[in-house]
């Protein structure tokens, strides 16, 4: 099973409601495609962009760790990120697996 580590950042306008929805969205993407969520939480808020994305100077940020053993659901998550104009960028990673 491959752990991952994917960090969102949504545009800063969003309330807390369709900020909720919108993780809910990205999250039921990944139980449909069989993947175990670690850890879901905001991260640090609304925050500075090192440089201007489609406009914004700010970003609110969002971080899910999960494991799957389907190597699709990251392809799934990024393509439903790029249609989503909620999402002004997406990163996903491989991470070790903790030792011990």
């Amino acid at each position: 099973m491959q752990h991952y580590e994917a960090m969102f950042i949504f545009r800063p306008a969003l309330n807390e409601q369709e900020q909720k929805g919108l993780v809910g969205e990205l999250e039921n993407i990944l139980k449909e495609n069989q993947s175990e969520i670690e850890n879901s939480q905001a991260f640090g808020g609304k925050r500075a962009l090192a440089y201007e994305i489609n406009k914004h100077k700010e970003g609110l940020y969002y971080l899910i760790n999960f494991s799957s053993s389907a190597g699709a659901v990251v392809a799934k998550l990024k393509g439903a990120c790029n249609i989503n104009e909620n999402v002004l960028r997406a990163l996903i990673i491989k991470r070790r697996a903790k030792n011990g």
